[in-house]
């Protein structure tokens, strides 16, 4: 199959949740012997070969609320060879252009996450939304909740739930154990990552090491209200993929206290969880907390509450607890969150795509 794979940006010329999948998904799929381009802001230019598979920059003049402006997105969409288009949204300039591209080859969405901080655009927005996600061979969901809470996904037909997996070669726990003697964060410094949540929290933790790995908006927050209060912080920036391995292996668990229905899954627990390590999460109506059982991988928590966190960071000083999350955690991730048995679920609902097409 020829697929080409629609987003914004892409892992490694930018980290986070959304741009590392696509980077594995789309490395899964050329290694099976798929032609694989993956569409992305830039500045135009040659394709560039990454992992097995091209990625394609297409022209934009800026950046709107992150959403890439290109007045030339709807003829690229319409000229590049595929057999089948892959959409990740949100990404509202994507899904007008192709509208406006009426090009009629089969597409599929991975819908990641609802519309929250652009809210106020879906007046306009939402009505050609939900047209294109009509008009999609499949969308896929992340996650039931997710699905089940999502006013655009809760009412559509043509949808099915495949999770985001890690690479359990990749994310393992080490030959040898290591106890860790830090607490980890991992993600962009984001609003609603919970980042103001996370630093009030750890006013209450002196002696106790909090490593904050990843860069963004916030950051020089971070740095500031470190300083100023004296917070036992340490920031990592932009760790190789076998460093930010490693540095899972050593924590003694990863918190992920995001307060906004944006984090709508948190990729970053199971690729914890697969290290075998606890996670502490909140308890949004996203697919946060079904990602992480309670109980099970780790410790949900409510949203916008510092004292919540502090005093799930101090459950996990019991041996006995650590020691059961850490092995519910690993269980979990062999068991529901295996990217390889999960991406072959996608090649197989693309192939379905592109058959239904040719018949």
């Amino acid at each position: 199959m020829r697929i080409l794979q629609v987003y914004k940006d892409i892992h490694p010329f930018v980290r986070g949740g959304i741009e590392r999948y696509i980077h594995d998904l789309s490395r899964y799929l050329s290694v099976r012997g798929h032609e694989v381009n993956v569409l992305v802001a830039g500045n135009g230019g040659s394709p560039e070969e990454v992992s097995g598979f091209n990625v394609i920059k297409y022209p934009c003049i800026c950046r709107i609320l992150s959403n890439p402006i290109s007045p030339r997105l709807s003829r690229i969409l319409k000229t590049i060879p595929a057999d089948i288009l892959h959409f990740h949204l949100p990404l509202p300039s994507a899904v007008a252009a192709w509208l406006l591209s009426r090009r009629d080859t089969p597409y599929v969405v991975t819908y990641h996450s609802d519309i929250v901080r652009q809210a106020f655009l879906l007046p306009l927005y939402g009505p050609i939304l939900r047209r294109f996600l009509k008009g999609a061979f499949r969308v896929i969901a992340t996650s039931p909740i997710y699905r089940e809470t999502s006013s655009y996904l809760s009412n559509l037909e043509n949808i099915e739930v495949i999770p985001i997996g890690s690479d359990l070669d990749v994310f393992k726990p080490p030959d040898t154990p290591q106890k860790g003697d830090y607490v980890l964060f991992v993600g962009r410094f984001r609003m609603y990552k919970g980042i103001e949540v996370l630093l009030d929290a750890w006013n209450q933790f002196p002696e106790r090491r909090l490593l904050m790995v990843g860069g963004g908006p916030l950051e020089n927050q971070v740095r500031r209200r470190t300083l100023e209060e004296r917070l036992n912080i340490e920031i990592v920036s932009n760790p190789l993929d076998q460093e930010l391995v490693e540095l899972y292996q050593k924590a003694r668990c990863l918190v992920l206290p995001s307060t906004l229905r944006s984090e709508a899954f948190g990729m970053v627990q199971t690729e914890a969880m697969a290290c075998g390590i606890p996670v502490i999460s909140t308890a949004l109506s996203t697919g946060v907390p079904w990602v992480n059982a309670s109980g099970v991988s780790g410790l949900v928590i409510p949203p916008d509450d510092p004292d919540a966190l502090a005093e799930a960071v101090r459950k996990l000083d019991d041996p006995h607890l650590h020691s059961e999350l850490s092995a519910g955690a690993l269980d979990r991730a062999k068991s529901q969150f295996n990217a390889v048995q999960l991406f072959t679920r996608v090649q197989s609902l693309l192939k379905e795509a592109v058959d239904a097409e040719l018949s």
